[in-house]
């Protein structure tokens, strides 16, 4: 299952705002900010906005952190809260790390950030 396009945060002013709140929550491969959605958006699903520099790798390799990334997403669709916009900031440490990995590491951010609960 993919993240579809509607539950992307792709406009700077998503982003703008989701960094705006100025809290953050970081391990060794991400930087992770959240906020509630706003009132006038009415999905009932949270929302992913990615963020992998150029300093991860070249543009293959940056396209494959980003699928791992949201792949991780999915699979922890359930513990999510549904009125959240989520920004996610690759480190260049999560270059070429297992999926397994990258799954370990997103879920153990997303609960230092609070945002995981149980089902």
């Amino acid at each position: 299952m993919s993240t579809k396009k509607i539950f992307r945060i792709k406009k700077a002013s998503d982003f703008a705002k989701v960094f705006a709140k100025h809290q953050s929550f970081a391990n060794r491969y991400f930087v992770v900010y959240s906020e509630q959605q706003p009132e006038n958006l009415h999905l009932n699903h949270w929302r992913i906005g990615l963020s992998v520099s150029k300093k991860i790798g070249k543009a293959h390799e940056r396209v494959w952190v980003k699928r791992r990334i949201s792949e991780s997403f999915n699979n922890l669709s359930q513990m999510i809260a549904d009125d959240l916009d989520i920004v996610v900031v690759a480190r260049p440490a999560v270059s070429g790390q297992a999926q397994t990995v990258i799954q370990d590491q997103i879920k153990h951010v997303l609960d230092l950030a609070g945002i995981l609960h149980d089902k």
